[in-house]
């Protein structure tokens, strides 16, 4: 504990982010019988606080008994909420799985809980953040390098990486999350997640302006111009995501001309 604990005021816990380290705080929770005020990755306020390292064999054990205990689910419903870095997600999660020992499997059936609400609610968000970045991300090769540029509201590399890598197994790429400053990296079979402050995509060659370009013509083709529907295309295919599309790339004017319209349009 800190200088100035209060023994009735349960400490606040701040952890190393990662979730092997969130399932360490678990391990925490009951060696000392208690429950953490809140779960953060910083704190610099008035509330005691207790620093939990994290610990590979610490959180083995805390996994193999959400395992034995709770079940696989358990730990894939957790992991997924987290990945959804909503504010005050780890505290939910450590009462869910503090909830799961005492009633095992019963837990999923538990929908009025508030914590397995909560849990279940983040995980499901971001598995629906990792659908739709699968449906618009967008590779560009340069140098034998396939790259892309994606910023997801939720963590999902961690999510996609065994996607891209069965579908391109032969294949070297790079998925930079710019919201995060992190890339995932591919090659010769296996991946690692790497920080990066910052990244930009090579221009475009001449092989892959002509690719572009034929995914563009592609893209306008398939159009019916009679039905065009700016604001049913932007729910659809939602704006945050066109900027990092090869479909509007080199049409920064295009996009902001379609902003302007759409915005003038509205009531």
């Amino acid at each position: 504990m800190t200088q100035g604990e209060n023994k009735t005021v349960p400490p606040v816990y701040v952890y190393d982010g990662s979730f092997d380290g969130l399932l360490c705080c678990l391990f925490a929770v009951f060696t000392y019988k208690e429950f953490p005020s809140d779960v953060v990755r910083q704190y610099d306020g008035f509330l005691p606080c207790r620093t939990v390292a994290s610990n590979d064999e610490q959180a083995t054990r805390v996994r193999k008994g959400i395992l034995a205990k709770i079940g696989q689910e358990a730990e894939r419903y957790a992991f997924r909420a987290y990945l959804s870095e909503r504010d005050g997600i780890e505290k939910h999660i450590l009462a869910y799985w503090k909830e799961g020992f005492s009633v095992g499997h019963t837990l999923y059936a538990r929908a009025a809980d508030d914590h397995v609400a909560a849990v279940h609610g983040a995980a499901k968000f971001t598995m629906n953040e990792r659908h739709r970045i699968l449906q618009f991300l967008r590779f560009s090769e340069s140098n034998g390098v396939l790259t892309s540029v994606i910023s997801p509201k939720a963590n999902v590399l961690p999510l996609i990486a065994g996607h891209f890598g069965e579908r391109f197994p032969n294949e070297r790429f790079l998925i930079y999350d710019s919201a995060r400053g992190m890339a995932l990296v591919y090659a010769d079979g296996k991946h690692v997640f790497l920080p990066l402050e910052d990244y930009e995509q090579p221009p475009a060659d001449q092989e892959e302006q002509k690719y572009r370009n034929l995914f563009k013509m592609f893209y306008n083709t398939i159009e019916i111009k009679e039905r065009h529907n700016e604001r049913c295309r932007m729910s659809h295919m939602p704006k945050r995501f066109w900027k990092n599309m090869t479909e509007f790339a080199d049409s920064e004017k295009e996009i902001a001309a379609i902003y302007s319209k759409s915005l003038a349009k509205r009531p």
